[in-house]
């Protein structure tokens, strides 16, 4: 405990120091009548009163309701533990609020009946403004990143959760907190881990601070229930101390994907076979016969033509004639290899890209399909018999001519000599 000189020293004392000071006396019999002893000019903050008006008189006097309640109850556990305390006031002056640190010591008592309390009072009115504002701050992104509609998370450099909305526990089929604290890793596909890791140290060791949605693929999410989907991420870096946190938005992009799927499909493939279409025929073709010549391999294309199709049409109406297409694809595509090729050409005619096969095999083939599709009536939506047959036209690849408008033409005149000698064959060039 603290010795007290003559008050005229202590207050000129208190005076040369930048803080509120003041020493209050306590009776021993009465602790919560506390009087003030002296302070410095300082207090004068506090108790809105000259401090010279304020000596020797009890702290009812001259503080506020509000103020001397609480500092009471300070000095009061202040001499009854023989500790200092410390408690945080309010002071209200014309309509502004101002903070104050109050830290109250006991001193060695003046005489036996009565005991003496100095009181350090420092104002941080700034620091607890600030604090506010941050608070503010804080709730307000605490509000954005919870309510918000993208997956939010946030993980430490041992990859361990730190933060993750409810979007994020929606999306992967999380429920509660208890999931901080836990790795990533659990919602990442296991055959992704290493690439995964490597892609997260890369990112922490790079001058980058984040890597937008727009600069990333797509990558594959998995949920607790053990499905995967596919996702967006973006992720940004911060510096937490000493440490580095990185943050992933994510969204769940399946009915992209799906979208990408389908409008891929219909560019690639026949609406109603579920072939290829000729769009991509064009490309295959090209390609493959670059790749044979390169390799000096054979090939083989073949064109066929199912017979009398129109007829079919005009007896059995076009849901018939759409039955007959369909069915017709699918017992071609079950005997094709999966290097072949095969689309729909136009209307009833198809295209089959035969690679490393040379014209006898590719009319082995060719004869076994065409009998195929011969040997068993179509049976029409309202099960009707139909009976089909198709016309075929080979020509293989010649390295004098290895266009594909000339393979095509010459499959072509095949095929129309197989319709002129009585259709329902297969005819080379």
């Amino acid at each position: 405990m603290l010795n007290i000189g003559t008050h005229l020293t202590l207050s000129t004392s208190l005076e040369t120091i930048g803080a509120a000071f003041a020493i209050f006396e306590m009776p021993l019999d009465s602790p919560s009548q506390a009087i003030l002893i002296s302070a410095n000019s300082a207090f004068e903050e506090i108790s809105g009163r000259a401090v010279a008006v304020c000596i020797e008189r009890p702290l009812t006097e001259f503080l506020p309701r509000y103020i001397e309640k609480a500092l009471r109850e300070c000095l009061t556990a202040c001499l009854a533990q023989q500790e200092p305390q410390e408690i945080e006031i309010v002071v209200e002056r014309s309509g502004t609020s101002g903070w104050w640190r109050l830290v109250a010591s006991p001193l060695k008592p003046a005489a036996a009946e009565r005991q003496r309390v100095i009181a350090t009072l420092i104002e941080i009115t700034e620091r607890k403004l600030l604090e506010q504002q941050l608070e503010v701050a804080r709730q307000r992104f605490e509000a954005v990143v919870e309510n918000g509609y993208d997956a939010v998370i946030t993980v430490d450099e041992q990859q361990s959760i730190k933060l993750m909305n409810e979007a994020a526990r929606y999306l992967f089929g999380v429920t509660g907190e208890d999931v901080i604290g836990t790795p990533l890793s659990r919602f990442i596909p296991a055959r992704f881990h290493g690439k995964h890791t490597e892609y997260m140290t890369s990112f922490r060791d790079s001058p980058l601070s984040s890597r937008p949605m727009e600069s990333r693929s797509a990558v594959r999410g998995l949920r607790t229930d053990g499905t995967e989907f596919p996702i967006e991420v973006s992720i940004a870096k911060i510096r937490v101390g000493n440490h580095i946190e990185m943050t992933a938005v994510i969204r769940d992009i399946s009915e992209r994907a799906r979208l990408i799927d389908e409008l891929s499909r219909a560019a690639t493939h026949d609406a109603l076979t579920g072939i290829f279409n000729r769009r991509l025929a064009d490309s295959a073709l090209k390609s493959e016969i670059s790749r044979s010549l390169r390799f000096n391999h054979a090939m083989t294309v073949a064109l066929f033509d199912l017979d009398r199709f129109k007829q079919i049409n005009d007896s059995f109406g076009h849901a018939c004639g759409d039955r007959v297409l369909q069915a017709v694809a699918k017992k071609v595509a079950a005997g094709l290899r999966e290097i072949d090729v095969f689309c729909r050409w136009g209307g009833e005619e198809f295209l089959v890209v035969l690679p490393e096969t040379t014209l006898d095999n590719a009319t082995i083939w060719a004869e076994r399909t065409r009998a195929m599709i011969a040997a068993e009536p179509v049976v029409g939506p309202g099960d009707e018999r139909i009976e089909v047959t198709a016309s075929f036209g080979l020509a293989t690849l010649q390295r004098s001519a290895p266009e594909a408008d000339d393979l095509i033409t010459r499959a072509d005149h095949a095929l129309y000599r197989a319709k002129q000698n009585g259709r329902n064959l297969v005819v080379r060039a």
